[in-house]
């Protein structure tokens, strides 16, 4: 394992780089979506396909893909019976805010700078069902709250769901690089290598990329519900991580890994669906600042508490 202060340190500096581009109008958030599509499109699924197609899948991995999907539900039922008598707009943002991870963009380069290969495999198995949790159920329930929900009928709701799931390039991306590691099919040499120097890339534009979109402008008249959404979050993700790492009969890294895994940012991908279901922009572009700052700092105190 790399010196674990040295990595959040470095890693620190190039999201202070990005938002110092940002700033100084080198870089706007206009390229920063450009950015962000590369990484999503090309960096990312590179990385997943070199990661998962050449990893032992066990039960104890699929265990950690079970755990990601099964730990929204009692959130989102509590979330649901907090929110039941506020309009739907903010019962809509709220419920989709409370589940899901920046997995990609956030803990992927963090993890790999520290465990390398070994951290990666546990927090990609973990990505397979935030994957899930992130494009069916969060989209799911910002479509039935959405400000303009137009009351599809189940079968145009099934082939939206459906189409967003094959347009996003990181879930197919798990998929296909399961079925070859079911397969036991190995990339050729020179795919190997392609996808191992683009995978390389992704550590430093996720990181600047964070910096670029990262904001302080935070709209006080929200910070009730803001504030509701980050204690749920974070209170949760504390107390079942914890369990998780003291009770689970596995080794250190893995438990470690889990438990690092549930106290991560929102997703970035509430910012698009915000959009599409008509939501408050602001308040979500506030829970993801908020929430990568705090995730930051956590992660970096229980790497260290944990001694993982």
């Amino acid at each position: 394992m790399t010196n674990v202060n040295y990595i959040f340190l470095l890693s620190l500096t190039i999201i202070v780089i990005g938002y110092i581009l940002k700033k100084l109008n080198i870089i706007s958030e206009e390229n920063g979506k450009f950015i962000a599509k590369l990484v999503f499109n090309v960096t990312l699924p590179a990385l997943i396909l070199s990661v998962i197609s050449s990893i032992e899948i066990t039960p104890s991995l699929g265990l950690i893909t079970l755990i990601s999907i099964l730990y929204c539900i009692p959130i989102i039922i509590l979330a649901l019976i907090l929110f039941k008598n506020y309009p739907k707009d903010i019962k809509g943002l709220i419920n989709m805010a409370v589940i899901g991870f920046n997995v990609g963009h956030f803990a992927y380069p963090l993890i790999q700078g520290i465990w390398n290969d070994e951290g990666l495999k546990y927090i990609a198995m973990f990505d397979i069902g935030n994957a899930i949790v992130i494009f069916v159920i969060c989209y799911i329930l910002g479509l039935v709250y959405s400000p303009k929900n137009d009351f599809q009928d189940k079968k145009e709701l099934a082939k939206d769901i459906i189409l967003k799931l094959l347009k996003s390039a990181p879930l197919m991306s798990y998929i296909i690089a399961i079925i070859l590691n079911i397969l036991n099919i190995q990339f050729a040499p020179f795919v190997s290598d392609l996808l191992d120097i683009l995978s390389r890339a992704n550590m430093a534009l996720t990181l600047l990329l964070l910096g670029i979109f990262l904001n302080f402008k935070f709209e006080r008249s929200q910070w009730k519900n803001v504030s509701i959404v980050l204690i749920i979050r974070y209170s949760f993700g504390l107390v079942i991580g914890l369990l998780l790492f003291f009770f689970l009969p596995f080794d250190l890294l893995y438990r470690g890994i889990l438990a690092i895994a549930l106290i991560l940012p929102i997703g970035l991908a509430i910012i698009p669906f915000t959009v599409e279901f008509s939501y408050n922009e602001r308040v979500a572009g506030m829970i993801t600042n908020l929430t990568i700052i705090i995730s930051f700092v956590l992660m970096w105190i229980l790497v260290l508490l944990l001694g993982f």
